[in-house]
């Protein structure tokens, strides 16, 4: 069940990256770096905006409407949603007039926020209710229309407020065109106290949302006031190509993840959700570590082969830094918060965003001057470990979160079979020609196979062993 709702997250996550990847390639071409900073720091204006004003209803749909078939609160998530809505004049007061933003990239980033928002309520319902095949289709419609807007807005001259504008209506043309398989019957009336479940697990979500977020978008942030949109346009590029190869192989694993866990708490009891834990983070740790340690090898022949020209340099030195902030907080978000959904103790995952903040912050503070847009991700990567940390610790007063040595050994074995060969031949063509570039893909990711089946990481031989086995017998006698 995990593999087969993984392989379909998979193909959603994968295809959107794809998409990704060629966004990020036209766009630092028509794009300059100043113009492209006005894109990051939008998008990181409205990443702020949508988890303080909906993070307490998407994650209330994911602990509450997983438990099972016979929970119903979609009606109930809407009117919370709705709530939420009548507060956008507030946020973008606050956003213009305290923090000082002008008003038409606010504007822009709260319309943003609210798609995306609306586009996420719909997600999140298909996922706690294990509807994977629509959850794929909306994710990958979403990203193409998404970047043809965007093309459309660009081109027209738009720059990059023509580039949010195609994100945004990307987020609301999916969430209108997907809602009838959000929403299809029966539904289950507004309930009254579910909201006021919803509010009171929900409340401390949106507080830890809003700490996460700006945790997330603090380095582009202050990159962007202290260095300038030039600076947030290369650094935002790199850190924008970075999360799409290393977030898809782990939302592909972590979409599946987090139901399932809630739903085997509820019907089979703590014992099961370990071994569900167990099993979650091997697959998790399997797909995500490759990708790092493989991009930080190949980092400057992908720069020189995606990126513009003025972003390549840049980039190179600053991927094999920023790919271990995303795997760091992966692992937070995707593995050490689920014992926070499970133990449905929203306040802990509160102080657990309020950790990485502050290590951020200190850190951009004394690292940046001296070192640029390196000590801006070596801050980041700093704030994830230093989360990670305190995200263990902290599931101490939650659902105790398993741990074995064995299952993250086996993974760290695979990844050096794979790395050494990659290294070797990367070393040998500093001339960062595409056929080197992907001589070094195929020798890695051929290596990491014959690694995992070997090891059998993730129990992946003993399964296409069994599934060979079934096949083989109820093939018919010649």
């Amino acid at each position: 069940m995990l593999l087969r709702q993984t392989s379909t997250y998979m193909v959603a996550h994968g295809t959107s990256a794809a998409l990704g990847f060629l966004a990020v390639i036209l766009f630092t071409r028509m794009l300059s770096p100043a113009e492209y900073g006005v894109y990051v720091v939008g998008m990181g204006l409205a990443g702020i905006v949508s988890a303080l004003l909906f993070t307490w209803v998407r994650l209330s749909i994911l602990r509450f409407e997983s438990e099972g078939e016979a929970t119903d609160i979609r009606l109930t998530a809407l009117a919370a949603y709705g709530v939420s809505v009548a507060t956008t004049p507030v946020a973008l007061a606050i956003t213009v007039f305290i923090a000082g933003i002008p008003f038409e990239r606010a504007a822009v980033a709260i319309t943003l926020a609210l798609a995306l928002g609306l586009f996420e309520l719909g997600q999140e319902i298909l996922r706690a209710r294990l509807q994977a095949g629509s959850y794929m289709r909306a994710t990958i419609f979403r990203a193409v229309i998404a970047i043809g807007l965007s093309l459309a807005f660009v081109h027209a001259g738009f720059g990059g407020f023509g580039l949010i504008a195609g994100v945004a209506g990307g987020y609301l043309m999916s969430a209108l065109c997907f809602s009838p398989a959000v929403w299809r019957g029966p539904i289950k009336p507004f309930d009254r106290e579910a909201f006021r479940q919803m509010m009171r697990f929900g409340v401390p979500m949106a507080l830890s949302g809003g700490v996460f977020a700006l945790h997330s978008a603090l380095d582009r942030l202050l990159v962007a006031y202290l260095l300038g949109d030039h600076a947030a346009g290369v650094y935002g590029a790199a850190a924008d190509l970075t999360r799409q190869i290393i977030t898809f192989p782990a939302l592909s694993v972590a979409s599946a993840v987090v139901p399932m866990a809630i739903r085997s708490l509820a019907e089979d009891g703590p014992a099961a959700v370990d071994r569900h834990l167990t099993k979650s983070g091997e697959l998790l740790l399997a797909v995500v570590l490759p990708a790092v340690v493989g991009l930080a090898l190949v980092a400057p022949h992908l720069a020189a082969l995606i990126l513009g020209p003025e972003f390549r340099d840049t980039a190179a030195g600053l991927i094999p830094i920023l790919v271990f902030a995303w795997l760091f907080q992966t692992i937070s978000m995707q593995f050490v918060q689920v014992s926070f959904h499970l133990a449905k103790k929203p306040m802990l995952m509160v102080f657990h965003g309020a950790a990485s903040l502050v290590v951020n912050v200190v850190a951009m503070v004394f690292l940046v001057g001296p070192f640029g847009l390196k000590g801006a991700a070596m801050s980041l990567v700093l704030a994830e470990a230093v989360g990670v940390a305190a995200g263990f610790f902290l599931s101490r007063q939650a659902h105790p979160l398993p741990f074995a040595w064995e299952p993250i050994l086996k993974v760290v074995v695979a990844v050096t079979a794979m790395a050494v060969p990659t290294a070797l031949i990367e070393w040998s063509d500093p001339s960062n020609s595409i056929f080197g570039f992907i001589v070094s893909v195929l020798t890695g990711i051929g290596a990491y196979g014959v690694a995992v089946l070997v090891l059998d990481v993730a129990d992946i031989r003993s399964i296409l062993l069994k599934r060979l086995r079934s096949r083989n017998h109820a093939a018919p006698a010649d």
